[in-house]
């Protein structure tokens, strides 16, 4: 489900998600890798985990109502 979740999310957001969760990079070198600014960066993460939230609230934790 989560890769699913992950693989329906805009491509920049899920980039900014796997540079900051899987990759560990800090906020700086991962803002730099996308081409962004810091603030831009966190609004990619802020939207890429509502709607990651939202994905997995409806195909996973949801499947069982």
């Amino acid at each position: 489900m989560l890769r699913g979740c992950l693989a329906a999310l805009p491509a920049r957001q899920a980039q900014a998600l796997i540079l900051r969760l899987v990759d560990g990079l800090d906020p700086e070198p991962a803002a730099r890798a996308l081409l962004v600014s810091a603030d831009n960066l966190a609004v990619l993460l802020h939207r890429a985990r509502l709607r990651l939230r939202a994905c997995l609230e409806r195909r996973w934790f949801g499947a069982a109502r």
